[in-house]
């Protein structure tokens, strides 16, 4: 991946590296972003400890591919395709698995659905018969930090 990675999305507290002898190191987003971060001349920095993980000969709990994945956002879409009279109880099953604030901000798309959010969304809408080609408002391609 040779495009710039926004450093505005990496959480606070995002643990880097920079154990110079990894053989993960090519694609590993925690060792990719360790030279901007250090570059802003921070006096610290959330860093995972080099002794351990040179320790561990080759391979990381700790790897993250620096790789993006397409994330869904929204799901009005699957909303307007059940049946009214169904779709209290796809809100109950959506909201008694995820939370009842988490179902809004997902549902109207401010926040990136995970991956088990979204294949429940498409679960739930094909149990109660409906079948799309796109059950999500919009998609990202993103890093995930963790």
């Amino acid at each position: 991946m040779n495009e710039v990675i926004d450093l505005d999305d990496m959480p606070t507290m995002f643990g880097m590296c920079n154990v110079k002898e990894c053989a993960l190191a090519e694609t590993c987003l925690r060792q990719i972003v360790y030279p901007a971060v250090a570059k802003k001349k921070d006096p610290f920095l959330p860093m995972l400890n080099p002794e351990w993980l040179a320790a561990q000969k080759g391979t990381c709990k700790y790897y993250l591919k620096n790789e993006k994945v397409r994330r869904a956002f929204g799901f009005i879409t699957t909303i307007k395709a059940i049946p009214s009279g169904k779709v209290g109880s796809f809100r109950a099953s959506v909201i008694s698995r995820m939370g009842r604030k988490r179902y809004y901000q997902t549902r109207k798309g401010e926040v990136m659905l995970t991956e088990a959010e979204a294949q429940l969304i498409v679960k739930l809408a094909n149990r109660l018969g409906i079948e799309l080609e796109e059950y999500f408002d919009r998609y990202k391609y993103v890093l995930l930090w963790g």
